[in-house]
């Protein structure tokens, strides 16, 4: 769990210092020089990428290389909405390199987690109340990437 809070402070500290830069040009101002100015009636489009609740098509692993995930709703708590994805492994785990799991929830936010392809690797979504749609992608070292999930989760 420390692992997973120092990679995203990482990633956090790393996308703030690559954002940050200087906003003026480096010459002093010059009084004289007339302003731009905006017209009032430009506005702003503010640009959404719409997600989908609905369940899309699924890959199937190739013979040999299948992998089980569980997910269950509820638990470990019922009281905060909790949604838990487990990897549970399989004939094909020790081919899997990287476990990519994406939850939508029914309030539009979107979750992107990884699960290690360790039997009993989890992740718990909290606050995941109402229709969630779950995605796993499983990369695999022969190169090949699989959406195995794809499915709606009610979590009461």
């Amino acid at each position: 769990m420390n692992f997973r809070l120092l990679s995203t402070l990482i990633v956090l500290l790393l996308a703030f210092s690559l954002s940050a830069a200087c906003t003026g040009s480096g010459d002093p101002a010059d009084p004289t020089t007339p302003r731009a100015t905006a017209t009032v009636g430009e506005t702003p489009v503010a640009t959404t990428t719409a997600v989908s609740l609905a369940p899309g098509p699924t890959q199937t692993a190739p013979p040999g290389k299948e992998v089980a995930f569980g997910i269950e709703p509820g638990y470990p708590s019922r009281f905060t909405h909790d949604l838990t994805i487990t990897f549970g492994g399989g004939k094909g785990q020790d081919y899997v390199t990287h476990i990519d799991v994406r939850v939508t929830k029914s309030t539009g936010e979107v979750i992107t987690d990884t699960l290690e392809p360790i039997r009993g690797d989890e992740i718990v979504i909290q606050q995941a109340k109402g229709e969630n749609r779950v995605e796993i992608t499983v990369s695999f070292v022969t190169g090949g990437t699989f959406k195995v999930k794809d499915q709606i989760v009610e979590v009461p």
